[in-house]
């Protein structure tokens, strides 16, 4: 039965979803198993079956599957992997960095974990995949790496691999590190996974940053402790420590929040590190929230560093291409655009009750309102406005967009919607601007950098405000206005973004005093209402 199934296996290189129908049929009748075994003994049979079978097809002729040194521990110090990755992966790479040679370390954990959790990357992880995949291009002595199951992993060759297209980083990720589960997708990613064999060296100790090395974390690190410990030895190294914070929003806006990050957020601000932020008024909360936390006249030294309007894989003005299926029923009509998290800082119930208004005076002249993201946290009620207006009336909800739905949604739209209270940055308004989209737009002090003059702005917190931008742009001679001073503003792409990080790294400047004051402080008064 093995063999056959092994013969099987190697004439389903392209055909997956057969092998794994072919897995779960020979697991249940082969063995003459009944179909209501518990789920932990299924799941278990399916593994062990699936690796004999992937062990002996190479010797029936199929590819090549077994489990490779991608599933063991590494030897050798951290950051070697790079180097037998690229000659792996192609035929000009470089030669294996020096020992002695300044290496730059990312942190990719926060990736990592959300990859294992979500099928699509958005927010602050892409930013982070969009940062590294540039730098890990640029610089032949950046090392990659990701903190799992008391593992460091080598993530060089998973990037080497997706080539520039962070969807399919991402989903490389999901596929490596996801748990093996019992069901079609998960023997399909077992295969795959087994199929390329990437090189992933792990560790059992974390990357030794020497003091000429420098660690750049571009994500939720204080989360996690092992990267908190990591950032602290750096530290006491003397070598260069850059953090990135997106926000703060755990300390000025905390009712925003899922959970309470609060004393998380305060002792990574106490670490001797470089600070970079994403706006002036982000640097401005970041020297507040370090005055709060140690009364005495410590330095903060960051840089303000923005981010990109480009969306990823994508020309500027790019024109809409084939729509998914479920976008289909949006082909040859006009619609608006919201994208964005649903949560209840994303201010989409305003925006939804203003639309219904609109709806109730325009009637069927009105295009339909599609709003596309991820369901959130604190946003039960507007979740309910959102299920009940989608169902036959003027909005579609796109649940977790793909990238590729993004793209058409962005080309495809009149003009897009952007209520929010308050942002680190504020990504969807700059990728309507890369699709020559105008855009109508928190006036928050938070959003305008990325906002700029290109946007009908309005108060988020008033809805005749919002209700008036939205009318305005559902005139097309407003639209054409807007659209002409998009076409002349120049925009930022993300390998803009990753030079300047990189420019920073390179000159080592100066880090931040240390904080020693461990009392617990009131939270900080939003200064962006």
């Amino acid at each position: 039965m093995l063999v056959h199934l092994s013969q099987t296996i190697g004439a389903h290189t392209a055909g997956l979803s057969g092998a794994a129908d072919l897995l779960g049929f020979a697991l249940t009748r082969a063995l003459r198993l009944p179909l209501a075994l518990p789920y932990a003994v299924r799941t278990f049979l399916l593994a062990w079956l699936t690796n004999a079978a992937l062990k002996l097809a190479p010797a029936m002729g199929g590819p090549r599957l077994s489990v490779d040194e991608n599933e063991r521990d590494a030897r050798g110090s951290f950051g070697t992997g790079r180097a037998n990755a690229r000659r792996r992966c192609a035929s000009s790479a470089p030669a294996a960095l020096e020992a002695s040679a300044p290496r730059i370390y990312v942190d990719l954990t926060d990736v990592l974990c959300h990859a294992i959790w979500h099928d699509t990357c958005a927010g602050i992880p892409r930013v982070q995949l969009e940062i590294a995949t540039r730098l890990f291009s640029m610089n032949p002595a950046v090392c990659l790496f990701g903190l799992h199951r008391k593992k460091w992993c080598e993530l060089g060759a998973l990037l080497k691999e997706a080539d520039g297209d962070i969807d399919k980083a991402f989903a490389l990720l999901k596929e490596t590190f996801s748990d093996f589960k019992f069901s079609r997708e998960g023997v399909r990613r077992l295969i795959t996974r087994r199929r390329r064999r990437l090189p992933i060296p792990h560790h059992a100790s974390m990357p030794d940053v020497k003091a000429q090395d420098s660690l750049f974390i571009g994500g939720a690190f204080w989360l996690n402790k092992g990267i908190a410990d990591l950032c602290e030895r750096t530290a006491a190294n003397s070598a260069n420590l850059i953090v990135l914070f997106h926000d703060l929003i755990p300390l000025s806006m905390p009712a925003f929040t899922g959970h309470d990050f609060s004393r998380q957020y305060r002792e990574a601000l106490r670490l001797p590190a470089h600070f970079v932020v994403t706006t002036e008024l982000n640097r401005s909360e970041l020297k507040r929230a370090r005055r709060e936390i140690d009364q005495s006249p410590a330095r903060t030294c960051s840089s303000v560093v923005p981010l990109a309007d480009e969306f990823p894989g994508s020309e500027r003005n790019e024109r809409a291409g084939l729509a998914s299926p479920r976008l289909a029923i949006l082909e040859g009509r006009d619609f608006v655009l919201c994208v964005g998290t649903i949560e209840i800082r994303k201010n989409h119930h305003a925006l939804l009750g203003v639309w219904n208004e609109l709806a109730e005076e325009r009637g069927a002249a009105l295009p339909k309102l599609v709003v596309a993201g991820r369901r959130g946290w604190k946003a039960e009620a507007t979740l309910m406005q959102l299920e009940a207006l989608a169902q036959g009336g003027p909005v579609v909800f796109i649940e977790a967009p793909t990238d590729d739905e993004l793209r058409w949604l962005y080309a495809s739209c009149l003009f897009t919607a952007f209520p929010s209270f308050f942002e680190g940055w504020g990504l969807p308004v700059g990728e309507s601007f890369w699709f020559g989209k105008p855009c109508a737009a928190s006036n928050s002090k938070s959003i305008a950098p990325v906002a700029r003059d290109l946007c009908v702005s309005f108060s988020p917190h008033h809805r005749e405000d919002m209700k008036e931008a939205l009318q305005r742009l559902l005139n097309p001679s407003t639209r054409r206005l807007f659209q002409r001073r998009i076409e002349a503003a120049p925009l930022r792409r993300w390998s803009e973004v990753a030079t300047d990080i990189e420019t920073l790294i390179a000159e080592r400047r100066p880090v931040s005093d240390p904080l020693t004051a461990r009392a617990e402080v009131s939270p900080l008064e939003s200064s962006a209402a």
